[in-house]
């Protein structure tokens, strides 16, 4: 009798009071670091509602592709630090030049084990070739960020892990901001910017008025206006523009424009709105270019709106403001909620038709180069939200500065800075309220506003300088008991000659004085001369800050220690354009004041130009901060 195999026995189909089958244990969602490893796309959806697909398969250096397209999915996911398009195109364009650069290279690396941080130095040098040193600076941190999300992190070799980690990469990179325009020159700006919002604003309710009228009373119209009317109702109806084509018969596009600006926004009216809306909300360019449509009319006295703020926390992305309408008409152009309703009106039709979820609509045209705004234009005739894609879109200012004529003060034609346009706010809004930076500070945190729009301003300088002054003199009243303990040259000289005169003066021995001159007691920035008993530590030996060295009656600062002194005010004075002032007051105050006026100038000019020379190139707070080994 012939075996034969056991036909499997079906699973039971479900029906009607059965249950489904189910597989076995819980289900688990695959991350979206391990699908962008295993897809090589990265899907996008920004705070600021703009989504995108990044396509690592499309770069070069494939080796080193998954990788970085999950840790490129980290800094783009819901936790991670980029969370704008404009933020997430800066981060993959930086990849791409780097993948660019590892192709060319003899001997690219194989897998992203293989990269060295060599080759990321040598990327750094690579782009200040065609870029600055500040932009060369930025791509390396850019680069260094995305590499720090590589997970597991031992497939990276263990010296890119430890170069990875290293403070100071971003080291003089930060620049400060550019000076206003004079009150002059900004005056210029703000009256050729309303003349042009005006002239808007008269086109449309021309244009108004006359549909009105069409569409109530057409008797009330000549046979021409009836026309006329006819054609903008039926382009106000559908949103399309017709062709309008020569004497020739050829198409006319200057004239097809011509025609859709006496309905809607087109691009040249751009430039005139988002300066004479910077000029008078003080916000930044971006913050305009997001306005939202979402209003609220507070007693026909102030228009309340959330607007966005690019920051990096989620938590400070929205701001809800309330801005003054104005009483009259007259003032609609020179207050900033009388400037929002406006562009609010003259931006409706457009709206309807483009379906932007922001207040700005424009007609640009069916046609023109694939990519730039093609898909939107295709979909709704030619009517765009023009930021909707990208923030950073053209805009051509100087052809518009140049248009009105504007000069600077020089003479010379004016060049047209939307943030030196924001500065300028703030600097007349901070001089108009005494230099009270508390008060002056309504668009930006006081640190922001400091570091950002008022320090590379001159006309600032002078109340900043008084502020810090004012804050370093209460530390030196603090500090002015003490004094440190400098052994200049004379005396060196002395203690050679009478070594138990000198040692007392200094209240050390003479051994422990002579320890202290050959360099064997130098912390980094000093000599200390009885280590084992601080008067910072009760019973033991000192474990306090290197900085606190300075104001310490143990320590000794000789002329050798000048170099690692001239770093340690560098230091500090990168700690004051990254903090706030009353922090660091409190916390490098008295360290600043014990250098600047009573170390340093114990010093000649020429022995401190000597030690600039081969002062170091790093030491950062961090390290002089930290506390000190017990010995």
């Amino acid at each position: 009798m012939s075996e034969t195999a056991a036909a499997p026995i079906p699973a039971p189909r479900p029906g009607r009071g059965r249950t489904s089958a189910m597989p076995e244990g819980t289900y688990q969602a695959e991350s979206a670091p391990v699908t962008a490893a295993r897809t090589l796309v990265v899907p996008f959806h920004g705070e600021d509602g703009r989504r995108w697909e990044y396509d690592f398969s499309t770069l070069p250096s494939h080796a080193l592709h998954a990788e970085l397209a999950a840790a490129f999915a980290v800094r783009t996911g819901p936790v991670g630090g980029l969370r704008t398009k404009v933020s997430a195109d800066a981060s993959f364009q930086i990849l791409r030049r780097f993948l660019l650069f590892l192709e060319s290279l003899k001997q690219p690396p194989r897998s992203i084990s293989e990269l060295t941080s060599r080759q990321l130095e040598r990327f750094r040098l690579h782009r200040t070739e065609s870029a600055s040193l500040a932009t060369a600076r930025a791509d390396l941190m850019g680069l260094i960020t995305v590499l720090r999300h590589v997970n597991p992190p031992d497939l990276l070799g263990q010296e890119l892990r430890e170069y990875l980690q290293q403070p100071g990469h971003s080291r003089h990179q930060k620049r400060s901001g550019l000076p206003g325009y004079s009150d002059r020159e900004f005056r210029d700006i703000m009256t050729a910017a309303r003349s042009d919002v005006a002239a808007i604003r008269d086109r449309m309710r021309r244009i108004d008025r006359l549909l009105e009228t069409f569409r109530s009373t057409p008797e009330a119209l000549t046979p021409d206006e009836r026309a006329s009317a006819a054609v903008l109702d039926e382009i106000d109806r559908t949103g399309t523009i017709p062709q309008v084509r020569n004497r020739i018969g050829l198409q006319d596009s200057a004239a097809r424009f011509a025609l859709a600006q006496e309905v809607f926004l087109i691009e040249p009216d751009l430039v005139p709105l988002l300066v004479l809306g910077i000029g008078l909300t003080g916000r930044n360019a971006e913050t305009i270019k997001e306005l939202p449509t979402e209003h609220r009319v507070v007693e026909d006295r102030a228009v309340a709106l959330t607007l966005i703020k690019r920051r990096r926390s989620k938590g400070n992305s929205r701001d809800t403001v309330h801005w003054e309408i104005g009483t009259t008409e007259s003032r609609q152009l020179h207050t900033p909620g009388g400037y929002y309703l406006l562009l609010h009106h003259l931006t409706r039709r457009g709206r309807r038709l483009s379906g932007g979820q922001r207040i700005w609509s424009i007609w640009a045209g069916a046609a023109g180069r694939r990519g730039a705004d093609w898909e939107a234009k295709a979909a709704a005739n030619g009517h765009i939200d023009p930021f909707g894609a990208r923030l950073n879109r053209s805009l051509h200012l100087n052809r518009w500065s140049r248009r009105h004529g504007l000069t600077d003060d020089s003479g010379q034609p004016l060049a047209l800075n939307l943030n030196r346009l924001k500065t300028t706010v703030e600097v007349r809004t901070t001089k108009a309220v005494g230099g009270h930076l508390p008060s002056a500070s309504r668009t930006n945190t006081l640190d922001v506003s400091f570091a950002h729009y008022l320090q590379g301003d001159p006309r600032i300088r002078e109340w900043a300088d008084q502020v810090i002054t004012s804050a370093i003199d209460d530390a030196e009243n603090a500090a002015r008991a003490f004094r440190p303990q400098i052994l200049d040259a004379a005396g060196e000289q002395a203690l050679a000659a009478a070594p138990d005169a000198t040692s007392q003066q200094y209240g050390a021995e003479p051994a422990v004085l002579k320890n202290a001159v050959a360099g064997q007691l130098d912390t980094l920035a000093s000599s200390c001369l009885n280590i084992d008993h601080s008067p910072f530590t009760k019973n033991g030996p000192c474990d306090v800050s290197f900085l606190t060295c300075l104001r310490c009656p143990n320590a000794l600062i000789a002329e050798r220690h000048l170099p690692a002194l001239l770093a340690v005010v560098d230091a500090l004075q990168e700690a004051l354009e990254t903090t706030s002032v009353d922090s660091w007051i409190e916390k490098h105050g008295r360290t600043w004041l014990m250098l600047t006026r009573l170390i340093l100038p114990k010093f000649t000019d020429a022995q401190r130009d000597k030690a600039a020379q081969s002062k170091p190139v790093f030491l950062g707070l961090d390290l002089l901060d930290g506390p000190k080994e017990p010995r």
